[in-house]
């Protein structure tokens, strides 16, 4: 059988390597990797598309479900940056608009692997996403046993690392133990492979149990159920599982008796010492896992060892079965009686055994009245952090309500969980045409590619992880490679005007990742040369700053305190109140307007206006302090101290 083509292998290694940047470099659910990670993706994703233009690569062929893939995506970007003209807080829309392009172009890497990669597309983009998660979660491991790789994890214990949050990195743990069961158990495969693919399953499983992630735990079930299911390797999946989980399950468990490997908090010396001891036991089960797997492949299983093992691997499932509707019948009970609302579940291993919520419910409660605050368009794509400060019940800050679905209720409205829903659809419809169209060597891989949107689609009922290209840029890569297996090769043709408008609209799209990262580049570059006592170069920085991102209320208010500097309070005053007026339903803006009417002008009249509309925004803010300057302004009302109209 011919082998995949040098350009399709090479092609293949630059996604890898994109991918491998968005877990490491990808900046959690913040918005700085962006620019390095979505730009190199739309970088390598024009280059594909000019070679196709050129007639050097063939064109994909994604048919009628991968067509509405796309364009439900298309949709939802051009959704979110609508968004922006009515948004609460227009430059995090601009933000969020930036992420689903980069999303898109992700999606359109897996399209093109997939025609570039022929008969081997899945395949070939399977191994690539073994490597990708592989590298991740060793990482983690590592940081784990060697503290000095996670400086705070001092702090933090849960295993997090590279990703930067916790059920992120479960997410990726999850889809690793569907790709790891298809380099174990294909047939035909070297033994070397069925090595990796136990080692594979091994760190997918131990790292799941470190990240304390129940969610994850629940949908790595989920993903093992389907692959058993889809697979055709029943018996040997359940082996390879039994091998690499065992080993797996034990190391953790003894991890789960170290507080300093699994409580906040702990000392570095403590952390270096069980860390050490960590690394070790953790290599001894790699090494356990891999001569099991070595000695499986030694010997074929016949008919007769097929069926004895396969009696006895029922057995243990239904025990386990039983026993995980038992624990998840005591979990609910007793998160049912406990009455908790609104409160954290304890970062350590007994969290394992809770099914509550952990502030979910309110959350989803706030989701649901900020958009009914803003009905029907929603607060605008990446405001929640900002408009749910209206309805929290604290101080306690979260950035998106924990569900994915919600999230895009209260962002973009009724037609942003509209298209957000035809997009799930569209990719169920995707996954279900590959399982149907891909049969022989192939199938197995679309079987462990198909697994990584399911997983994902479990945790965003109860996460965020629309805003982590760690996990969502595979999630997408692996859409666009089902797209187009199996399909027939589609004929090579010139398009020069494709490749022109290409690369323009590359140029747009990198232009809108730049702006909102140099603006904030110069807003601190402003603010350092103020505290310096450099006016003209902070003055000239914040000018820069307002010129690159016009949506941001930061420039302004960089701006109007070089004013305040400079003795001109006049023109601070203007810069405050055109800050409000970009952003009238943040707090923020009025907060800083009204603190400066009282420490600048004097004026607590104006101040009581501003301050008391930053108090009706964000009734629970850490700013509001008794005998502070919102309570002086109102004394002064309340005493007659203001003329009307005031």
């Amino acid at each position: 059988m011919r082998a995949p083509a040098a350009g399709a292998l090479g092609l293949t290694g630059l996604v890898g390597a994109v991918l491998v940047g968005a877990t490491f470099a990808g900046d959690g659910a913040g918005v700085g990797g962006i620019l390095p990670v979505g730009g190199a993706a739309v970088i390598l994703l024009v280059g594909a598309f000019v070679a196709i233009g050129f007639g050097l690569l063939s064109t994909p062929r994604v048919g009628r479900s991968g067509a509405l893939l796309v364009a439900a995506m298309v949709a939802l970007v051009a959704w979110i940056g609508t968004t922006m003209a009515w948004s609460v807080v227009p430059d995090r829309s601009w933000d969020a608009f930036n992420r689903s392009v980069a999303y898109l172009a992700f999606l359109g890497l897996g399209i093109v692997l997939a025609g570039v990669g022929e008969r081997f597309a899945a395949r070939v983009s399977a191994a690539m996403l073994s490597l990708v998660v592989a590298i991740t979660l060793t990482w983690a491991l590592l940081a784990k046993a060697v503290p000095a790789l996670d400086p705070d994890g001092d702090r933090v214990a849960r295993l997090r690392e590279p990703v930067g949050y916790w059920n992120a990195l479960a997410l990726l743990a999850d889809v690793a133990l569907a790709l790891g069961l298809w380099l174990g158990t294909g047939r035909g495969r070297r033994r070397s492979v069925r090595v990796l693919g136990g080692l594979l399953v091994y760190v997918a499983t131990l790292s799941l149990l470190l990240t304390l992630s129940r969610a994850g735990v629940l949908v790595g079930a989920g993903v093992l159920v389907l692959w058993l299911a889809l697979s055709r390797e029943r018996v040997e999946s359940g082996l390879l599982l039994l091998a690499a989980g065992v080993p797996a399950v034990l190391v953790g468990a003894w991890a789960f008796t170290r507080p300093a490997l699994t409580q906040d908090v702990a000392t570095r010396s403590d952390r270096v010492a069980d860390g050490a001891v960590f690394g070790i036991l953790a290599l001894a089960g790699a090494g356990v896992v891999a001569v099991l797997v070595l000695l499986a492949t030694r010997r074929a299983l016949g008919s007769e060892g097929r069926a004895r093992a396969g009696r006895g691997l029922v057995v243990i499932a239904v025990v386990f079965g039983v026993a995980a509707v038992a624990g998840l019948g005591i979990a609910t009970g007793k998160a049912v009686s406990s009455g908790r609302s609104c409160s954290e579940v304890v970062n350590d291993p007994s969290r394992l055994e809770s099914l509550d919520p952990n502030n979910r419910l309110c959350w989803w409660g706030e989701a649901w009245d900020v958009f009914a605050g803003h009905s029907p368009q929603g607060a605008g794509a990446g405001t929640f952090e900002v408009a749910r400060k209206r309805y929290r019940p604290d101080a306690r800050s979260v950035l998106e309500p924990h569900n994915v679905l919600l999230q895009q209720l209260a962002d973009g409205g009724v037609a942003g969980v509209a298209v957000f829903l035809a997009l799930i659809g569209a990719g169920l419809a995707v996954c279900i045409c590959a399982l149907r169209r891909v049969d022989g060597p192939e199938r197995a891989a679309v079987v462990a590619l198909v697994a990584a949107p399911a997983a994902y689609l479990g945790h965003a009922l109860v996460d965020y992880n629309w805003n982590f290209l760690a996990v969502t840029a595979p999630t997408m890569v692996a859409l666009g490679v089902l797209t187009g297996v199996g399909r027939a090769r589609a004929r090579s043709r010139k398009r020069p005007i494709l490749v022109v408008s290409l690369v323009v609209a590359s140029a747009l799209v990198l232009a809108s990742f730049s702006f909102p990262r140099l603006a904030d580049r110069m807003e601190r570059s402003s603010t350092h040369a103020l505290g310096s006592g450099d006016v003209e170069l902070a003055l000239d920085r914040a000018r820069w700053a307002r010129f690159f991102n016009p949506l941001s209320i930061d420039p302004l208010l960089a701006l109007a305190r070089i004013e305040e500097y400079r003795g001109r309070l006049g023109h601070a005053e203007r810069h405050y109140i055109r800050a409000v007026e970009i952003q009238p339903d943040n707090p923020e803006s009025w907060y800083a307007l009204g603190l400066f009417e009282f420490e600048a002008v004097d004026n607590l009249c104006a101040t009581y206006r501003f301050l008391n509309n930053a108090y009706t925004l964000d009734p629970a803010g850490n700013q509001w302090v008794e005998g502070g300057p919102l309570d002086v302004a109102r004394d002064a009302v309340n005493e007659g101290g203001c003329a009307p109209g005031s």
